[in-house]
């Protein structure tokens, strides 16, 4: 393909591979009505999933808003979400291959700042909330992906098949006075306490 007509990043790229039309309208429509970069993140990876899931082998019982939801929730329970991925896989839906098309707020803000020149300013600032979801949705995915491993290496014989759960616990270090947290206790209080004696 010339590179002058090829995609001009990832968005658009995938806007391509999953015959998703006219997205830039609607990114840009949902952005004017106040969607955040990161709401936009997530309706176009639950646009993918949705173009996945059609194009399927075997149909798949349930929607993609709620088949994201479960995989992707930050209430969901984590042998619900290994389940589906199961049912998802049995029923010839690459859950890994999809995944690595979906997209970041950050890769939606270069799309619409760097191509098509639209101003994202407003969502530079941060905030608590935002933050902790954030760090949830990482978490999430990090505990999925060791889960996904531990998986295949029992399926190759490489260690014992019994049943496992992974859980993580992140911790924060203040570099200033040693003082360690954890992640929700520390963003809970906004920073470490010896600040407060400043």
């Amino acid at each position: 393909m010339n590179q002058d007509t090829g995609p001009c990043c990832k968005v658009s790229r995938i806007a391509q591979e999953y015959h998703i039309s006219n997205l830039d309208q609607e990114l840009i429509r949902r952005r004017e009505h106040g969607d955040s970069l990161r709401e936009l993140a997530v309706y176009l990876n639950k646009r993918i999933l949705s173009k996945a899931l059609n194009s399927a082998a075997r149909e798949v019982i349930g929607d993609a808003d709620s088949i994201y939801d479960v995989l992707h929730g930050d209430d969901v329970n984590r042998s619900r979400q290994v389940e589906l991925r199961s049912k998802l896989q049995r029923n010839d839906v690459d859950v890994d291959e999809i995944e690595s098309d979906f997209v970041s707020h950050q890769t939606v803000r270069n799309h619409l700042h760097d191509c098509r020149e639209i101003d994202t300013s407003r969502d530079s600032t941060a905030d608590i909330e935002g933050a902790r979801k954030t760090i949830e949705w990482a978490q999430a995915r990090s505990e999925g992906v060791i889960e996904q491993t531990l998986e295949r290496l029992q399926s190759a014989d490489e260690i014992s098949e019994r049943p496992t759960e992974v859980t993580q616990s992140v911790r924060v270090a203040c570099t200033v006075c040693g003082s360690t947290y954890r992640i929700e206790d520390f963003l809970e209080q906004r920073g470490c306490d010896c600040a407060s004696g400043e």
